[in-house]
């Protein structure tokens, strides 16, 4: 089903970019409200290890977050969902540079899904599970399909939930918006720098080398379930579109939802993704499944 183009989200008017504001600022006040709170209680949860996972739900839930997230404010809402739900979770930071301390998802992506591939080693080592499940927002909803295609991963994952993944690459102007949407942030990563200093800015493009090796292979690998969840508000993977995922080939199990079409209401943004009530909803239906 094709949907109808989202004024504001495929058109760069300005007019349309007033239309958008206020969805904008609620979607990162949302975030920035999860990210102080983090700040200030520290990593109060645990992630599950030493906890052997149960018959019921025998796969551990690995959460990769995304650009510029992290493991404690990301996840505030979906990890609690999920433990409720009978799930053993895990959190990994990944992506930092030595020149940008305590921010994450900036690194080389290969390197990335290096630290993606060791970390689902030693949760498979401790849980003595046969597979892992991941979820990833952003960036995060990416490197699994690396780690998959490059680096081993198959045979160890089960299903990769996307939570507004940039499976097919960004464009310039939503890594922008991201910097200076993320607090605290612009000052450090600033529009000037941001491809300098980071390789992850680079690749993450469309058109880059890497993402040309990602999708090369097609978007799908045997064995695996796929899950995509995405908003037809989404600015900053343009067009929200791209982050469907085809079949490599007709038996590999994908599917792609979309929040509209389950709210038509729905105005979550990207940052805001992981927080949303349906979102967390259709991630713990597409876990179960």
């Amino acid at each position: 089903m094709s949907l109808p183009r989202i004024p504001g989200v495929n058109s760069e008017s300005a007019a349309a970019e007033l239309l958008r504001t206020p969805e904008r600022l609620a979607g990162n006040t949302q975030s920035t409200a999860h990210r102080l709170v983090a700040g200030l209680d520290g990593d109060p949860e645990t992630d599950d290890w030493g906890l052997p996972p149960t018959p019921e739900r025998p796969h551990p839930v690995v959460l990769v977050h995304g650009t510029l997230g992290d493991r404690e404010s990301v996840w505030r809402t979906l990890a609690p969902a999920l433990r409720t739900a009978g799930h053993r979770v895990f959190r990994l930071n990944y992506g930092e540079l030595p020149t940008l301390p305590r921010l994450y998802g900036l690194g080389d992506l290969r390197k990335s899904s290096q630290e993606l591939a060791e970390f689902v080693d030693r949760v498979l080592v401790d849980t003595k599970a046969s597979k892992v499940d991941l979820v990833g927002h952003s960036q995060g909803g990416m490197l699994p399909h690396y780690y998959l295609k490059y680096l081993g991963g198959t045979g160890k994952v089960r299903r990769v939930v996307g939570i507004a993944p940039s499976n097919h690459g960004v464009e310039v102007a939503g890594l922008t918006k991201l910097v200076r949407q993320v607090p605290g942030v612009q000052a450090v990563v600033e529009d000037k720098v941001l491809f300098r200093i980071s390789p992850a800015f680079t690749q993450l493009l469309h058109d880059s080398e890497f993402v040309g090796e990602l999708v090369a292979p097609g978007d799908t690998v045997d064995g695996v379930d796929y899950t995509v969840i995405w908003s037809t508000r989404d600015e900053l993977v343009q067009p929200p579109e791209a982050q469907q995922l085809k079949p490599a080939r007709p038996e590999h199990p994908v599917t792609n939802t979309c929040l509209q079409l389950l709210a038509p209401q729905n105005r979550t943004t990207h940052l805001a993704m992981p927080y949303d009530p349906l979102v967390v909803r259709e991630t713990l239906k597409a876990l179960a499944g």
